[in-house]
């Protein structure tokens, strides 16, 4: 029996029952949606017709509830957010362990998001689950951690800048150039790491980025996207398609509202991590 629990937050996209659920919220012309509850269809709609979309971070006093169901079960929490570089999350998170003065509470930054964040909760929930102690999971995180990023996929950048996540500049440029910007996320720093001309030098750009880290190592793809499941469908089909019994692949479902507002429609992510 694991003596470690555990509390994760909206943009995981994890709903299941071993883990405690804080969720951030969205805001479409004023009107607030939790985070995991919104429907789709009203994301896409909003996005499509350029409303205005915000989000916002848990309050502390909702970590602190999820702090203290998960002691009455477990001797220590460990408590995983989206990277702080994109979400006040992780500060509130903190702000409820002081609250609560507890120094059995740990809190983490994945410096990651989506897939990311959500690959490495399972992977530590497995750990947990063998009985590793809680230097163990932690000293477990760091590796996993190093060992992953995000490659994203947009159709156009303005709804990252517009959100304050990427420079006006590359923006700009985006624009301009009519291009396929593919961006890294990786230990808490978006980029844009290449620019590419049309849907299919997009998809081959992260194909390629596979085929590199599987020549070393065995590799885990998860696929995520924001309204367009043809596009992961289809990416899908190309990685499956390498027939490489090395590669673990597989989609995951749409973004997490909260993200999906910030990558804008068409947006797809793909966590590629060595094992």
């Amino acid at each position: 029996m694991r003596k470690i629990g555990f509390v994760v937050d909206s943009t995981f996209g994890y709903n299941g029952k071993f883990a405690s659920v804080v969720p951030l919220k969205v805001i479409i012309d004023n009107k607030e949606y939790v985070d995991g509850t919104i429907g789709e269809e009203i994301l896409v709609d909003a996005l499509k017709n350029n409303k205005s979309i915000t989000t916002s971070q848990p309050s502390p006093n909702l970590f602190v509830q999820a702090f203290e169901h998960e002691l009455e079960k477990y001797d220590h929490v460990i408590c995983l957010t989206l990277s702080k570089t994109l979400s006040g999350t992780f500060n509130s998170a903190n702000l409820a362990k002081d609250i609560l003065e507890k120094e059995n509470v740990i809190i983490i930054d994945t410096e990651t998001v989506t897939e990311g964040a959500l690959y490495i909760f399972e992977e530590l929930l497995k750990l947990a689950d063998e009985g590793k102690s809680l230097e163990e999971v932690l000293g477990e995180f760091k590796r996993i951690k190093a060992n992953g990023s995000i490659i994203f996929s947009v159709d156009d950048l303005s709804t990252l800048v517009k959100g304050g996540r990427l420079g006006k500049i590359s923006g700009i440029i985006g624009s301009l150039l009519r291009i396929k910007p593919i961006l890294r996320f990786k230990e808490g720093v978006l980029t844009v790491e290449a620019k590419v001309r049309g849907l299919m030098s997009a998809f081959k750009y992260i194909i390629d980025q596979a085929k590199v880290l599987v020549e070393h190592s065995n590799i885990v793809i998860r696929i995520t996207y924001v309204d367009n499941r043809g596009y992961a469908d289809q990416i899908y089909k190309m990685f499956k398609e390498l027939n490489n019994d090395k590669i673990d692949v597989k989609i995951g479902g749409t973004l997490s509202p909260v993200v999906a507002a910030h990558i804008g429609l068409g947006g797809m992510g793909i966590y590629l991590a060595k094992v």
